[in-house]
């Protein structure tokens, strides 16, 4: 793994990339990457989180700042669904727990590990409640080498893809090309390539999929913890 600074380096020119994005396009954009250097790089696992896009079209953020501000955690913890079942696999994840022993999304307790993780839009430019399937692939393809560029300075161990592997080629994922598919109950896929491991799950607000947000989690968290034993 890249020396810290080398690490800080290079995501200040990623945050410059998504920054020019956003003016080039006369648009808000929201950065996105590592929440804590230091911190993710000691974790447990580097868990890299890849989504669509965020749902917020009326400003400028970044997820740097918002998963280091607990007032903004607290209100939006659970009120927010995709917020919500990240807290709680991330937790469950990174503290190697049972459903039972995970703090509630609007417990300070909860926040904990989202510092440890890195998180991905593929669209770096914020869109509305439901993400175009045309968009989030034309995005991909715009965003494609610094999307490449993320992965490779981000270096995750441990990638989760909600619902968005499809956009992207395999060949932008270390091993993921010849990495067999193994399938769970819960429809989640994930590839072991024996140094990474790779789950394209459910976009964490899926509705209607018929499984809790017990299930959803906790089926992520057993991948992971499979994977490790072995």
């Amino acid at each position: 793994m890249k020396s810290l600074d080398t690490l800080k380096n290079n995501c200040n020119i990623i945050t410059e990339q998504i920054e020019k994005i956003g003016l080039d396009n006369d648009s808000h954009y929201v950065i996105d990457g590592i929440i804590d250097l230091e911190k993710y790089l000691n974790a447990k696992y580097r868990i890299l989180w890849v989504l669509k896009e965020a749902n917020s079209e009326t400003d400028s953020w970044s997820y740097l700042e918002k998963f280091k501000d607990k007032e903004w955690l607290y209100r939006c913890g659970k009120s927010i669904p995709t917020l919500k079942r990240i807290i709680y696999t991330t937790y469950g994840i990174l503290r190697d727990c049972e459903w039972h022993e995970i703090p509630d999304a609007n417990n300070e307790k909860s926040f904990e590990p989202l510092q440890e993780i890195a998180i991905v839009n593929i669209k770096k430019i914020p869109g509305g409640s439901i993400s175009e399937n045309n968009e989030i692939q034309l995005a991909y393809y715009d965003n494609q080498e610094l999307l490449k560029q993320q992965i490779e300075t981000y270096n995750p161990n441990v990638v989760i893809f909600g619902n968005t592997l499809q956009y992207f080629y395999k060949s932008d994922f270390d091993g993921l090309e010849t990495a067999e598919k193994q399938n769970t109950e819960y429809g989640n896929a994930f590839y072991d390539t024996g140094d990474k491991l790779y789950i394209h799950t459910w976009h964490p607000a899926v509705r209607g999929a018929g499984f809790s947000d017990k299930e959803y989690v906790m089926d992520i968290v057993n991948i992971v913890r499979n994977w490790k034993s072995k």
